[in-house]
């Protein structure tokens, strides 16, 4: 290991001096530290410093310092020794102070993981004793017996909690209330992983024999949400954020731009209707309605517009309906807006007994994908549609399916054949 070390600041008057140094992992590979020194801590008589290191260059060691540095100046970061602070307290601190700027969807993830998972099961460590080895012990645990019932929770489920606290002890390194983030090269015992290829979507022929049962449930809505859902690919959220002034049927447009936080619908909002604009701006798209979609939705709107109990559109109502949104009882609750919880149940009750192969109500969203796929869809153009940032997100959706490959093989043949025949 060897050092060479570079004294970068000396701002306002201030004794604060940052330190580079650069050693060598045992592997041979190069490597940089921070070192910034603070001064005497004038009750302890002990100097203060802020330490970070696995840089893998000396110029991202130096940005780190100096952002590090515009902290302590504009008093976001203190020079107070912080890591016998309470991972429960950090937390609570990340949350409320270092994620003001994410949207509102994305915070009630992170909340519902820190509240559920997080705070009762590592809450009570301190920051500074928070290991690797305590990360993956309690990785591992949750793996298997993550839930209530103490079952194992999901793969993906897991991978969800271990990016927040990952976030969120980067944020700590960062702040230099901690010196690495131990949740870095997190390594999963093998007998606690339960990935299984689970399947996310439906045949064409298994889509038909779900919205053929849809169309004969009792609640009209339904059949007109999940169609609405399947040939747009839309979120849960965005479905049901949907009004009747983002359909354009001169132009045969959906027009998507807003989403429904319903899982914020809940407690004093329960009654309330809570949407935000789309997490990024790829999610504000302007999708093409296919032929029977069109005609759903028309026949939905002079349904919803009818008086009780009558086939009587009521031009009223209709004037009205612009500005509402679609999806909406039709029978004993008539009027009323449809809920999370109702879009779950009258999923589960429809599917219930078709013989079909068990799927959650976003994987909808996967097997529009999927069709498009199979129909020859570019990549870039589905990843449009879907609504995507990451070209990397689209291709999880739009899984390489048999048919896929047998397309692509009957091309390939094709191909060899004309080549053979010059």
């Amino acid at each position: 290991m060897f050092y060479e070390i570079y004294l970068l600041f000396f701002q306002k008057g201030r004794n604060k001096v940052a330190q580079i140094n650069k050693y060598e992992l045992k592997n041979g590979k190069v490597r940089y530290e921070v070192q910034i020194y603070l001064g005497i801590d004038p009750q302890t008589k002990k100097q203060r410093n802020i330490h970070k290191r696995g840089f893998t260059s000396e110029k991202q060691a130096r940005s780190w310092a100096k952002n590090t540095e515009a902290d302590i100046d504009n008093g976001r970061l203190t020079v107070n020794d912080h890591s016998n602070m309470l991972m429960a307290d950090w937390l609570n601190e990340w949350l409320d102070k270092w994620k003001i700027n994410v949207k509102e969807g994305s915070m009630i993830i992170y909340r519902y993981q820190v509240q559920r998972y997080l705070i009762p099961n590592i809450g009570d460590y301190k920051l500074k004793d928070y290991t690797r080895a305590v990360h993956e012990q309690f990785i591992n645990s949750l793996l298997e017996h993550g839930k209530k019932d103490n079952t194992p929770l999901s793969w993906n489920t897991v991978k969800i909690i271990n990016a927040t606290i990952s976030n969120a002890l980067e944020k700590a390194t960062r702040i230099g209330y901690i010196r690495d983030n131990p949740t870095r090269f997190l390594e999963i015992n093998k007998k606690y992983d339960n990935r299984t290829k689970r399947l996310h979507y439906w045949t064409v022929d298994q889509t038909e024999i779900f919205l053929k049962a849809a169309i004969e449930d009792k609640e009209p809505v339904w059949y007109v949400f999940f169609l609405t859902v399947l040939d747009l690919g839309l979120r849960k959220g965005e479905a049901m954020a949907l009004k009747w002034s983002d359909i354009n049927f001169d132009s045969e447009t959906v027009s998507i731009n807003k989403t429904r936080l319903y899982r914020k619908e809940v407690g004093n909002l329960a009654n309330s209707i809570v949407l935000d604009t789309p997490k990024t701006e790829a999610g504000r798209r302007t999708l093409q309605m296919t032929e029977r979609l069109k005609t759903v939705l028309k026949w939905f709107l002079n349904h919803s517009c009818c008086d009780d109990n009558s086939d009587v559109i009521n031009i009223n109502l209709k004037a009205k309906n612009d500005d509402e949104f679609i999806f909406r009882y039709t029978t004993h609750k008539r009027g009323a807006v449809i809920r999370q919880r109702s879009v779950d149940g009258a999923f589960t009750r429809i599917c219930k007994g078709l013989d079909l192969p068990k799927i959650h109500i976003h994987d909808l969203r996967h097997t529009h994908a999927v069709f498009m796929r199979e129909a020859g869809v570019s990549l870039d153009d589905i990843k449009d549609t879907l609504g995507h940032k990451e070209l990397s997100t689209t291709q999880i959706y739009a899984e390489v399916t048999p048919k896929v490959i047998q397309q692509a093989s009957e091309k390939y043949e094709k191909y060899v054949q004309k080549k053979d025949a010059n």
